[in-house]
């Protein structure tokens, strides 16, 4: 399969578009069911899947693309993701049957820990790439600030996340995913010009 630094980006794109959709259907959807169970563990394989997609053709874009960090960051958001998706898939079901809740909270804070983690890379990968959008005409600047701004707030907030738990989950896991669209978003309009 051929490499191009267009196909690459528009791949990540999509894959990351494809995870805030499974986002919002699992806090709308899956998330108020009395038993979710079947559906939780199918939003949260695709999850894995198109963040393991997003790890994978991000990492060549790391060392072949006009603004490296910005994907390198991806990359290492894709691998996050895909790690805390797994001890959600694996280890929250033995975990809740504990009989010391502390371990399940333990499995729960440091899947959560890396989520926050992972948001907070694209966050700061939105910033990275905002930036680069500015040059790219109007509809460059309006998401190039836009994704500026998200960025900057999914990074702050999923950073206090970090330290702080789960006290700030709603608007760290919204921000984050806020930045996440937008990223998507400016790399399909920057990928027209120069590829990110």
């Amino acid at each position: 399969m051929a490499f191009t630094i267009r196909g690459a980006v528009i791949a990540v794109s999509l894959a990351l578009l494809a995870t805030v959709a499974s986002q919002l259907f699992y806090i709308g959807v899956v998330a108020e069911l009395d038993d979710g169970t079947f559906l939780r563990k199918v939003t949260w394989t695709t999850e894995m899947a198109m963040f393991s997609l997003v790890a994978i053709a991000a990492l060549p874009l790391a060392s072949r693309s006009t603004v490296p960090l910005v994907w390198a960051a991806i990359a290492i958001s894709g691998i996050m993701n895909v790690i805390q998706v797994g001890i959600g898939l694996a280890e929250f079901g033995p975990a809740r049957e504990a009989a010391d809740e502390a371990v399940f909270q333990s499995v729960l804070g440091g899947a959560f820990f890396l989520y926050f983690h992972a948001k907070a890379l694209i966050g700061m990968a939105a910033i990275g790439l905002g930036l680069s959008a500015l040059a790219h005409g109007t509809l460059g600047k309006v998401l190039g600030g836009l994704s500026i701004l998200a960025g900057a707030a999914a990074a702050v907030l999923n950073l206090l996340a970090m330290a702080n738990g789960m006290e700030v989950m709603f608007p760290a896991g919204a921000s984050g995913t806020a930045a996440t669209a937008l990223f998507a978003l400016t790399a399909l309009l920057v990928v027209k010009g120069e590829a990110g």
